[in-house]
């Protein structure tokens, strides 16, 4: 997943004085000192790359940190067997190194930006009803959207809505029926919205 292999223990003090960048890489001409000999020094793992790229050696030259670009180039992934904290800032930070791993973690090529697809200001008209609802709903961005209620014993009770909807305000109504055209009693059920990953809930009361 990281792109990396575990190849050892370090020792328990005295593993990691100083962090060069690889040539090649985001981290070249960068270097830190490290916490030596204190406590983030104890059993720095050696780590070498299994798909990835080595972007930081230690001064023994045993890789410390690691890329790595996914199976097939669909994410990205860094692995650091040193505690981030424990790097001390000189003529290199921890900021500008921080602002290094976001640009390389973000920067996916061929991967469009994922677009917020949501669900708002979703109403019920008339909540309780004695039949028949409108329910109002709108969607931020174009997207496959299905609506179902449900009893409160999580019975599916009416699949409402499988559609491509458009941006924008929409509406639908429920009859107050089920799926085989009957009128349902009364109680509370419950209304559920998937569009994409969002699930978005509202409970609706039938009286008679």
């Amino acid at each position: 997943m990281f792109g990396c292999s575990y190849l050892g223990d370090g020792s328990s003090t005295n593993n990691v004085q100083l962090l060069s960048g690889e040539a090649g890489t985001f981290a070249e001409g960068m270097s830190f000192d490290y916490l030596y000999g204190q406590g983030p020094d104890s059993y720095v793992d050696i780590i070498g790359p299994s798909g990835g790229t080595i972007f930081f050696r230690s001064q023994d030259n045993n890789g410390r940190a690691i890329w790595y670009n996914g199976t097939s180039g669909n994410y990205r992934a860094v692995h650091s067997s040193c505690i981030f904290g424990a790097l001390r800032d000189g003529a290199n930070t921890k900021t500008g190194l921080m602002a290094d791993y976001m640009d390389y973690l973000t920067e996916l090529i061929g991967v469009q930006e994922l677009i917020d697809v949501s669900v708002r200001n979703l109403s019920l008209f008339p909540n309780p009803t004695t039949d028949r609802s409108l329910i109002n709903f709108g969607i931020t961005a174009p997207g496959k959207l299905n609506i179902k209620i449900y009893s409160t014993a999580g019975q599916l009770v009416n699949n409402l809505l499988d559609a491509e909807l458009t941006k924008g305000t929409h509406s639908v109504v429920w009859d107050g029926k089920d799926n085989n055209g009957r009128k349902v009693s009364s109680g509370t059920y419950m209304l559920r919205i998937e569009l994409g990953e969002q699930i978005t809930q509202k409970a609706i009361v039938i009286v008679k």
